[in-house]
């Protein structure tokens, strides 16, 4: 349900500055994320399938039982900021209180139910999937709480709390903890467990303290959002939270049930290096949707389109330099984490190709969202979801993890496409140009990404030597190229000065 409101619209961090700070963060947190899957990678491919399974399980529940409240309090934290607003209060608790109860629930439910679903994923060392779950299962409810907050620190204005929370605190700690224990060799499943766990819980006390700190408790008598009224554009986006961290992460569960614990050790340590191009992606696009939101909801559509175009841009131009490098080098990213990983190395190049095809999407889902379809996102992870699961039981068999790349990557087409439809659909009779529309920027950024990276990586060897070489030179050339080209590419915003 589209809701419009006649009320003043509080500005906020720009969507350059914004882009520019989640950016440092993603890097942070991509760096200590492949330091803990390298750590855990050393134990064994067995021990490694463990940990990625049961951390994957956590992170679907505590997304999930987030209930897309992250999304709400954008959507909706502009009318109670305006003139006429309530205050952020109201907003913030109504969105709080279900999580607390569906997080809890679920974190319940998974204490109880550990065994079967450690023997249905992992059956070789269901007991060693059971007593992680059951360590890791205390943490779904801090995971849920700061995931919804740093919504709200984000509707309040300010990036800063998600980047230092979830991208370099939680992360940073889970790093030092998992590799005080494991650099001391055999370690327990709780003790990696509470290492894991304990970070968590403190990004959360240091959420709600982000949330005093920008005016959230603050609030007046009047009242802006109806409790229907938030439910009515939240639910289907809970729904599709889950089915949108479940598209990320469900997969390693599969090919542990389809294939093997040691595959899915594999399959989890290799898809780091995805993740962390997604993960720099998502915050990028996470850091434009207040912005792109004001812009909607003020009616400015010149504006809606040029934030979209731009994010798209900086997105293909961050994106592709990696990910033409990770597909034309897998072998020596592989040997980074295991010598016995190199034989699927292949992956990553099927991987790359549907998260440059992302990329070039642009921030299309939160375009929806920020519009107000939350309904019809949800259409657009859930044909994903059932094509990455079918295609995954169709092509595991023969093909083994190549299978299990090929239907992620088209499940992550098929969902930018369904949404780019109805962004399109949704705009043409509303703004005097609809959204999606081809844009310069992107190709630019694209051309610019394919000369800087792929010719030095053709006549660079399959080695650390060639990886380094490519890395460096890749990124001087994109650098310059980008530069030679900032006025194109709106670069001048993206620098945090």
């Amino acid at each position: 349900m589209a809701v419009t409101h006649n009320k003043t619209i509080a500005p906020g961090q720009s969507a350059g500055a914004a882009s520019s700070l989640a950016i440092v963060g993603a890097v942070v947190t991509t760096i200590a994320n492949f330091a803990i899957a390298y750590l855990v990678s050393r134990e064994s491919a067995a021990f490694a399938g463990v940990f990625f399974i049961a951390t994957a399980i956590i992170t679907i529940l505590g997304n999930s039982a987030s209930l897309g409240t992250m999304t709400g309090l954008v959507y909706f934290m502009p009318v109670h900021l305006g003139d006429e607003g309530a205050g952020p209060r109201s907003l913030i608790t109504m969105a709080l209180r279900p999580v607390v109860i569906a997080s809890t629930v679920a974190a319940a439910a998974l204490f109880l139910i550990a065994s079967p679903v450690a023997n249905l994923v992992a059956a070789e060392r269901a007991d060693d999937v059971t007593s992680m779950l059951r360590i890791l299962a205390v943490a779904v409810v801090p995971w849920a709480l700061t995931v919804s907050v740093l919504g709200a620190t984000r509707s309040l204005g300010s990036h800063v709390p998600t980047v230092l929370v979830s991208q370099v605190v939680r992360p940073g700690l889970q790093l030092l903890a998992l590799g005080v224990l494991l650099l001391r060799g055999d370690p327990s499943i709780w003790a990696v467990g509470l290492a894991w766990t304990v970070p968590v819980f403190i990004g959360a006390v240091l959420a709600f303290g982000y949330v005093g700190r920008l005016g959230g408790w603050a609030t007046t008598d009047g009242t802006a959002t109806s409790s229907s009224e938030f439910w009515a554009y939240t639910r289907p986006r809970a729904f599709s939270t889950a089915l949108q961290i479940a598209l990320e992460r469900f997969d390693v569960v599969l090919v542990g049930a389809f294939v093997g614990l040691n595959a899915a050790g594999v399959y989890g340590a290799l898809t780091r290096f995805i993740t962390a191009g997604n993960f720099l992606m998502y915050s990028v696009a996470q850091a434009v949707s207040p912005g792109l939101r004001r812009a909607i909801a003020s009616e400015n559509w010149h504006k809606a389109r040029q934030t979209l175009q731009k994010a798209t841009g900086w997105l293909v131009l961050i994106a592709w330099p990696y990910f033409i490098a990770v597909s034309l080098k897998p072998e020596p990213l592989a040997r980074l984490m295991s010598p016995e990983y190199v034989d699927d190395a292949s992956i990553l190049g099927l991987l790359a190709i549907g998260m440059m095809f992302s990329a070039l999407s642009g921030p299309i889902e939160l375009t929806l969202l920020m519009l107000g379809r939350s309904s019809l996102a949800l259409v657009g992870i859930a044909v994903a979801i059932v094509t990455d699961v079918v295609l995954l039981i169709v092509l595991t068999p023969s093909l083994g993890l190549a299978g299990a790349a090929i239907a992620w990557s088209v499940s992550v087409a098929m969902q930018n496409l369904i949404n780019a439809w109805f962004v399109r659909s949704e705009t043409t009779e509303r703004a005097d140009r609809f959204l999606v529309a081809p844009s310069m920027r992107a190709v630019v950024a694209g051309a610019i990404a394919i000369a800087a990276v792929v010719p030095i990586a053709l006549v660079t060897p399959q080695s650390f030597v060639g990886l380094i070489i490519v890395g460096v030179v890749g990124g001087v050339l994109t650098i310059g190229l980008a530069l030679a080209t900032r006025e194109k590419l709106a670069i001048r915003e993206l620098l945090p000065v």
